[in-house]
């Protein structure tokens, strides 16, 4: 598709430059002794009423139907695309104000503002140029801005506005580049259409004006003779559909080449559910209650609808962690245990309301959002989903590097450097190479370990760990849970371990809290999991499913 839709536009281009050049004659020079000649091998369409050749006409029309076609699209690419970017990344009632007045416009048909606006400039080629662009901007808005709402609430564009990246350069580098291939098809068939809408306001009168002519003002002046002279439109026709049909071709094609996700093959994610033993570990809390090094007290988070009710998700929760210890929350899916750890490292989603007495990490108050090189080095983040962290569109090194680069002080070689020693000890095959790659090009467990080694080289006072091992396959999974041990003892830092083993937990954490429905339910020690000594029906159901999943995959009964 591509290469044919790119031969039939380079054709045309060719015809453009060329046919000016050669048939201006015949095309523009009045004979009325041949007018209305019938097709033959010297004029293939025949003449029009003053014995000009018709296909001569159309070859030379192709000219400033291929320019005004053009010029229109990309005045409704460029500013569309502009505008519905950068009205997701203003405040809520800015843009909602821009978004509805953006849906009336989408609501009319684009020939119907078109005409419009032409009859507001006046007839003339630069007027129907301008006037089918700016009809064409709406469309564009409503498809970037839906494509960009996507985009914006992902966790890179997150990371790129806490290390204050500039809103217009987030747009561009971010935003842009993973909204461009639905664009790109949207572009070809928007572009074939403003070609159809040129044609008809030169049609209709109010584009293109004599002497000058283009596909539209030739089927109008043909469809005058139509009676005598019906060849007189096939010309003109032709060149249209052939266009257009280039057009369409060239943007499906070029859609399926640019997408790097069709260029090479996504490595594959094995998941699994699997107790890890990390060998005999001793307890860091001494008998004296150590001032603890995270204290989280009565943190609430929930919605607001649009009638101004409050739902609550996580509902007055504390938690203290001491220095060197590693706390562990469990609890089933959506029992909050992911919005609580964002919550703490100040990257709760938007849209929801958090409220608490008192949020620390060592000196760092989290109630005020810290500025990003403090946050740098005060939390750490290893993300439960890393198929999402990373933006598409950039290189691995370049991200991961990015933290170090702005906020650290380090050069590049340096980065480089310790990006692969990280590497390496996270039993990365080949890491020369995953640095060099694209994320789409590496399974779910090589980019967990890029998410791994870049969290432990920032060396920060507290590392949340988001099911961090998800993604691993089981020979990887306990040399990355001791890592993560050594490091706490190593660091002094502590720990927040969110998992749904059990396992894990139990030889892991120093403690370990319970959630079921927003709240802690139970606290408990890793002995207490061992000897099932536990208080909570619901802490009970979670060890009885432990033991069920142990005795299913041991050919037990139970």
């Amino acid at each position: 598709m591509f290469w044919a839709g790119a031969l039939l536009i380079a054709a045309f281009v060719a015809i453009a430059v060329i046919g000016p050049m050669v048939f201006s004659s015949s095309a523009n020079g009045i004979d009325p002794l041949n007018a209305r000649k019938s097709p033959s091998l010297s004029n293939s369409f025949g003449t029009d009423g003053f014995g000009r050749d018709i296909l001569a006409r159309v070859i030379t029309a192709t000219r400033l139907t291929l320019l005004l076609t053009f010029g229109a699209s990309i005045i409704s690419f460029a500013a569309g695309t502009f505008i519905g970017v950068v009205v997701r990344l203003l405040g809520p009632r800015l843009q909602g104000a821009i978004l509805q007045v953006n849906a009336v416009a989408v609501a009319f048909p684009a020939l119907i503002l078109a005409l419009v606006v032409a009859a507001i400039l006046g007839p003339g080629s630069t007027s129907a140029m301008v006037a089918v662009g700016i009809a064409g901007i709406p469309m564009y808005i409503r498809l970037t801005s839906t494509l960009a709402a996507q985009v914006v609430n992902e966790d890179f564009v997150r990371i790129a506005e806490l290390q204050r990246v500039p809103r217009v350069v987030v747009a561009i580098r971010h935003v842009l580049p993973n909204v461009a291939i639905p664009l790109s098809v949207a572009a070809a068939n928007s572009t074939a259409f403003t070609l159809v809408e040129l044609s008809s306001l030169s049609f209709l009168g109010l584009g293109v004006q004599a002497p000058e002519y283009d596909y539209g003002r030739l089927l109008n002046e043909g469809l005058a003779e139509m009676s005598s002279q019906p060849w007189g439109v096939f010309g003109p026709s032709i060149g249209m559909v052939a266009l257009g049909l280039g057009i369409l071709l060239f943007g499906d094609g070029l859609a399926a080449m640019v997408d790097p996700k069709m260029s090479a093959p996504q490595g594959a994610i094995t998941r699994f559910i699997e107790k890890v033993k990390s060998g005999t570990r001793t307890s860091t809390r001494s008998t004296a209650e150590p001032e603890p090094a995270v204290a989280v007290e009565n943190l609430s988070i929930g919605t607001i609808s649009e009638a101004g009710d409050r739902h609550t998700l996580v509902n007055g929760v504390s938690l203290h962690i001491a220095p060197q210890e590693i706390l562990g929350i469990v609890g089933e899916s959506g029992s909050g245990k992911s919005l609580t750890a964002m919550s703490i490292a100040g990257l709760a989603p938007n849209g929801l309301w958090r409220t608490a007495s008192g949020m620390r990490i060592r000196e760092t108050d989290m109630l005020n959002r810290p500025a990003p090189s403090v946050l740098a080095r005060t939390v750490s983040l290893i993300y439960q989903d890393p198929m999402s962290t990373f933006s598409p569109s950039l290189r691995l090194e370049s991200q991961l590097g990015d933290v170090f680069r702005e906020h650290m002080g380090w050069d590049r070689d340096r980065i480089h450097r310790e990006l692969l020693e990280a590497l390496t000890s996270l039993s990365t095959p080949n890491p020369e190479r995953v640095l060099s790659q694209f994320p789409h090009q590496l399974s779910g467990g090589l980019l967990q370990r890029c998410l791994i080694a870049q969290a432990l080289l920032l060396d920060p006072e507290l590392l949340i760990a988001d099911e961090p091992t998800t993604a691993l396959d089981v020979s990887v999974q306990a040399d990355v849970l001791r890592k993560i041990y050594r490091f706490r003892a190593e660091s002094g830092a502590s720990i927040l371990l969110i998992s749904h083993d059990l396992g894990v937990v139990e030889e892991l954490c120093d403690r370990v809290l319970v959630m079921y429905r927003g709240e802690f339910v139970e606290e408990l020690t890793p002995a207490q999991i061992r000897t099932r000594n536990v208080k909570h029906p619901y802490t009970q159901r979670l060890l009885d499913a432990t033991l069920y999943l142990e005795a299913a995959r041991e050919g037990g009964d139970r």
